[in-house]
């Protein structure tokens, strides 16, 4: 017996799913490619050549050893610190993060529904908004223009403790949290033994969104941070190109910077995001989808 072919409607969904996916892998994924093509070309080649035309090895290797020559490699410092910032940032946020998020999910106490009230309205308020407070708190304990300051600024990952307290209270087994209270677990015990090993995706998830928010951070380190020394990747790197354009404004003839070494800056940033996500993609989609449905 032959089979009743699907209803008309639902291939015509199909279809506008699909091309509402193609359309925003073309949108996004094409300038990402154009970018890393880009890297390998000249001055010259971005100007006059089609724009998916492929450079050369040699025009790239002499492109980024300009742009890692400048000032006496400043910028592998600001790279330096930019893994330092997100590394510190992440580590705070995943400990202040999933067991704020347990106890909130799993605990009753006076002020809970206020607390998770806040952690939202703390979610969706920009940083813009409380960067002067945060200025003021750093400068009072001084801790401004310094590695922790900047690290403790962007520690707490209210966007994490929301993911952990969704995920514990809609995917941890009860069955298994009520046979280990027998046993003799106390809430410690629980959160070490059984939550934490359960909740690996939430924790590469927040892990993941912590990370991407630590090393494209520049509104914060523009604030924070004074000395170059300190100023990691996006800071530096817009320092850097901004500084290049007004020597050229002004004529000067000595200008480190120009566009096939501003591509390669702007490589530098996204890869290592791409890097973290294609190596994190199977916990990343776990954690997403990880308590979607309660029970």
């Amino acid at each position: 017996m032959a089979k009743a072919k699907p209803p008309f409607r639902l291939r015509t969904g199909r279809f506008v799913v699909f091309s509402f996916l193609a359309f925003a892998a073309l949108f996004y994924g094409v300038p990402l490619v154009w970018l890393f093509i880009a890297g390998t070309r000249d001055a010259g080649s971005l100007f006059t050549d089609p724009p998916f035309t492929i450079g050369s090895w040699e025009t790239t290797l002499a492109t980024w050893n300009n742009l890692t020559g400048y000032n006496d490699f400043q910028i592998l410092t600001w790279a330096m610190n930019s893994l330092i910032y997100s590394v510190g940032g992440v580590a705070l946020s995943l400990i202040t993060a999933i067991p704020a998020g347990y106890v909130l999910a799993l605990s009753n106490f006076p002020g809970r529904k206020l607390i998770l009230i806040v952690t939202l309205i703390a979610m969706i308020t920009p940083s813009q908004a409380v960067v002067l407070p945060i200025f003021l708190e750093l400068t009072a304990l001084g801790l401004n223009n310094t590695y922790l300051g900047l690290i403790l600024a962007t520690g707490f990952f209210p966007f994490g403790v929301y993911l952990a307290y969704v995920f514990f209270i809609s995917a941890l087994p009860k069955g298994v949290m009520d046979s280990a209270r027998v046993d003799g677990c106390n809430r410690l015990q629980l959160f070490i033994h059984i939550a934490l090993p359960l909740a690996t995706p939430i924790i590469a998830l927040v892990a993941f969104f912590s990370f991407l928010a630590n090393w494209s951070n520049y509104f914060l380190a523009f604030v924070l941070l004074a000395d170059e020394k300190l100023f990691n990747l996006p800071l530096g790197l817009t320092t850097l190109v901004s500084g290049s354009a007004a020597l050229s404004n002004q004529g000067g003839n000595d200008i480190p910077i120009k566009m096939p070494e501003a591509i390669q800056a702007a490589i530098l940033i996204v890869a290592p995001v791409l890097l973290v996500f294609i190596v994190s993609q199977r916990f990343v989609r776990t954690g997403m989808l990880t308590g979607a449905e309660k029970g």
